[in-house]
């Protein structure tokens, strides 16, 4: 896939996915601001109700205030005195309720200064609970006489008479400002005070309602944005994939074209009646088609490695190799294309039992691939060092070299089948990008570790781990 067509995708989808995250902040704060508003209608409708239960408990109260107004005197004891000269019991019941209509109307912050707390907080808690409000709540009797609470939770207390204290304690102030307060034993003349409540957690019941829901929601968008950006990964990952399947052929093709060119030339020679009959010339142009044969053929056996570094069909020859002796065979091997750099290779073996139990091939193609890199990414005369010791039930092997070093950013790929680090203006190095992914693989394959340090234009440091099975 193009690289716009990809990012014409990465973009359509991000703004998709920022509307989409947008228009679940703005339905969250609009299901917030509903809830809340509910919340307020359903608290007033329960305040209501509560005080609509005052008034009709004062009215069943029987008067036993002292009045000491003389109007309300007077007006007492003409009731009384009616009520005595009437024998009517209906008569009696109504004369009654005139009187403490009346008494209310003209003074009704006896009443509430009679208040029962304790049944002010039932008429609260049932009113709520009808409701469904089931939260812990504070409440307060502000008489307006007193510029002051007269009843705050269950419990009368003493107003402040020449400061306004309560109003900016820090206890009661909080009640003093709620939003949820409703006029108490409200007359055609005056209302004597006021009920405030005071809610703890109202937050946690506008969030009860939402939480699910918004949950739900948050998750359905996180799988979405993780479909998205693993769909992205992908797709890049395929690319790369693409791309240093398709650098591969291309190297596949020069390494193959090379040999085979030379072996053509070669065989022309040799049929060119001119030389036929010249046997130096003919051993020479031998020896030529016979290097470049096994130059093929090394470079076949390693496409075909492909195939072995799927771990799953992996099969592997166990008996108990000497390791030293494998990092000796591996060094001799590669002793002439080490000498031809004038380079310098030298052991240090310290581990006290170099025999592990490992596949004898697969050992020296692991030591092959790393000696030969050493070898290969040294510019100038290379100086390889391999050292052993015992490490863990196991035996530690390191190969450094003073090569041009694997830059930062590509440690974390050079396992990978096919890639190959950048070697900027250095054309002359060969190969698949196959050699450090078969390492691995194969280390891995016997229960090993490996891991590299490396600094650019510094060298590099391979180290491998393989416990005694």
């Amino acid at each position: 896939m193009e690289r716009w067509k990809i990012w014409s995708i990465i973009i359509i989808m991000s703004i998709a996915l920022v509307g989409v995250a947008l228009s679940q902040i703005y339905w969250i704060k609009w299901s917030i601001s509903l809830d809340e508003k509910n919340f307020d209608a359903k608290v007033f409708r329960a305040l209501n109700e509560v005080k609509k239960q005052i008034d009709e408990n004062i009215k069943n109260q029987t008067l036993v205030q002292d009045i000491t107004k003389d109007l309300l005197i007077k007006e007492t004891e003409n009731y009384i005195n009616k009520l005595k000269s009437d024998s009517s019991q209906w008569r009696k019941s109504q004369i009654l309720s005139d009187t403490r209509s009346l008494t209310f109307s003209l003074n009704p912050e006896i009443y509430l200064e009679n208040l029962d707390p304790k049944l002010i907080n039932e008429f609260i808690k049932s009113s709520l609970k009808s409701q469904g409000i089931k939260l812990d709540y504070n409440y307060g009797i502000f008489s307006k006489k007193y510029e002051d609470f007269i009843i705050i939770n269950d419990h009368f207390v003493s107003p402040s008479k020449n400061e306004k204290v309560s109003k900016t304690n820090i206890s009661n102030s909080n009640i003093y400002n709620s939003k949820y307060q409703i006029q108490l034993l409200t007359t055609e003349f005056k209302s004597p005070g006021s009920l405030k409540l005071l809610f703890k957690n109202k937050a946690e019941w506008i969030w009860s309602n939402i939480l699910p829901t918004m949950l739900m929601n948050m998750i359905f968008t996180l799988l979405i944005l993780f479909a998205f950006s693993y769909t992205i990964y992908i797709i890049l990952k395929q690319k790369k994939i693409s791309q240093m399947k398709t650098d591969f052929v291309n190297n596949m093709t020069h390494e193959f074209k090379t040999p085979i060119a030379t072996i053509s030339i070669a065989t022309d020679a040799i049929l060119n009646p001119a030389i036929i009959s010249d046997k130096n010339k003919i051993i020479k142009f031998a020896n030529i088609i016979q290097e470049e044969n096994s130059r093929l053929l090394n470079q076949v056996e390693q496409i075909l490695n492909i195939a072995k570094l799927d771990k799953h069909r992996i099969q592997l020859n166990m008996a108990m190799v000497n390791v030293h002796d494998i990092i000796e065979r591996s060094c001799d091997h590669l002793a002439l294309k080490l000498e031809k750099k004038k380079g310098e290779l030298k052991t240090d073996f310290k581990a006290d039992d170099p025999e592990i139990n490992a596949d004898e091939i697969h050992l020296i193609n692991i030591f092959n691939n790393l000696i030969d890199n050493a070898i290969k990414y040294s510019l100038t005369e290379p100086k390889i060092a391999i050292k052993t010791q015992n490490a863990d039930n196991g035996i530690e092997i390191s190969i450094s070299d003073n090569g041009i070093g694997i830059p930062k950013q590509d440690i974390k790929f050079i396992f990978d089948k096919f890639y190959r680090v950048s070697t900027g203006n250095v054309h002359n190095i060969k190969g698949f990008g196959l050699g450090l992914a078969y390492v691995r693989t194969f280390v891995e394959a016997h229960k090993g570790k490996i891991f590299v340090k490396s600094l650019k234009n510094k060298g590099t440091e391979f180290k491998i781990y393989f416990p005694k099975l």
